[in-house]
Order: structure tokens, then sequence, then C-alpha cells
């Protein structure tokens, strides 16, 4: 699931997004590319420190479920099914734009 969600990112938000952004963007698009790096490193020192209150690997789906129980974790389950089907749907419209 975690390379899922890297090739969507990757995919989508790099090679096919980024040139027409541009476009309409201009120098304001590495402005946002800064302040989303320094966002995912927020979220990763989050995602580090509850990793060491929980001894137990897993993703969202684990810490939902250790520290507010199990009909949380089970909509984020859900949630991130649904978040990897939507991110693997935009890599396929951004693909496409390149073929049809």
């Amino acid at each position: 699931l975690t390379l899922l969600g890297v090739g969507a990112v990757i995919g989508t938000g790099i090679f096919v997004l980024t040139a027409e952004a541009a476009q309409q963007a201009g120098p304001g698009m590495m402005l946002s590319f800064i302040i989303a790096g320094f966002v995912c490193a927020v979220a990763a020192l989050c995602y580090a420190e509850m990793a060491a209150m929980v001894p137990v690997s897993g993703s969202a789906y684990t810490y939902s479920y250790a520290v507010m129980g199990e009909l949380v974790a089970w909509m984020v389950g859900w949630a991130l099914i649904l978040v990897y089907a939507i991110a693997a749907g935009a890599v396929s419209v951004g693909w496409s734009g390149y073929f049809i």
C-alpha cells in the first residue's frame, strides 16, 4: 500500500501535473513545493512519535486502533482504501493525457 501511494504521488504529482501547473502558476509553484515538503516532514515526525509510543509496526490503521479503538480504526482503514483508489484514478487520468 505504501508503494501504491508513493507511485500515485510520483506518477501524477511530479511527472504529469507539474508541467501543466508551471504554465498556470509560474514561480509560485516552487513556493507550493516548499510548503508541501515542510508539511510532509511534520507529518513524518508525527508518525515517528506515534510509532515510538505504539511499538507495533503498521500504518494509520494500527495507530488508530491502539489509540481510539476498533470502530475508528475500521473507518480509517476504509478511508485509506478510498484514498488509494482515488490516487490510482488520478494517475490514470494524468497519464491518459499523454496518449489521448
